[in-house]
């Protein structure tokens, strides 16, 4: 039910085929987020370009949903999903 709604029933009336150059300039609207507000350095930032940091970091996602789990049922709190 949620899967057809959420998902099926998506529409791309929002959705923007982009330039390299506009996803350059949205890319680099981060910069200030991250590099001047969190203090993480210009190499790491620039890490996220490519598509290598971002495979990895979604493979990452199952180890951090055991860590999650685990310091839930030390906290106390609720199981994971």
């Amino acid at each position: 039910e949620i899967f057809g709604q959420h998902l099926l029933g998506a529409v791309d009336n929002d959705v923007l085929e982009l330039t390299h150059s506009e996803r350059t300039r949205i890319f680099n609207l981060g910069y200030y987020t991250w590099v001047e507000q969190q203090g993480v350095s210009l190499e790491t930032f620039q890490k996220r370009r490519s598509q290598k940091f971002w495979k990895e970091l979604r493979e990452a996602a199952s180890a951090w949903d055991v860590l999650i789990a685990e310091f839930n049922a030390v906290a106390g709190g609720e199981p994971a999903c």
